[in-house]
């Protein structure tokens, strides 16, 4: 399969709202994906197929640190490297803007995402309790940018 990486336009916000819709529970509304494209601080990388968005993260930089807003990956394409590619992709643009400290949450539940951040260095800092949807707890996990 062939994948190409792209900034998130305006154009695309349809097509990742439908991708959010696949992989959430929860998921961002087009005025959300909008405003962040308006955040002079937020920060968006998507994997389009064919032209369609396939994958995306999001990131707020905010002094030193990068707070991950979202990492989804369509269904039909996980497994194929994209989630470790769009992590790999933030951490150089964290070296860049020379960020100290990569952080985000993720579900208890979600073992592999979980691994996935491990393997980059991510370790877990905190817990937010019954974070997602009032009912599943977060893990507060950060990636000390200089040791990655």
């Amino acid at each position: 399969m062939k994948y190409q990486t792209a900034t998130l336009t305006k154009e695309m916000l349809p097509d990742l709202v439908a991708l959010e819709k696949s992989c959430f529970s929860v998921p961002w509304t087009e005025n959300m994906f909008a405003g962040e494209l308006a955040n002079s601080a937020a920060v968006y990388r998507v994997i389009l197929y064919e032209d369609e968005p396939v994958a995306y993260m999001g990131m707020w930089l905010v002094a030193d640190e990068g707070q991950i807003t979202n990492v989804a990956v369509h269904p039909d394409h996980r497994r194929c490297g994209l989630a470790k590619q769009l992590i790999k992709m933030f951490i150089d643009i964290a070296k860049r803007e020379e960020l100290v400290y990569l952080t985000l949450e993720v579900r208890a539940s979600n073992q592999p995402a979980i691994n996935l951040y491990q393997s980059f260095g991510f370790y877990q800092v905190g817990l937010r309790r019954n974070y997602y949807e009032g009912k599943e707890d977060a893990l507060l996990m950060t990636l000390e940018v200089g040791k990655a």
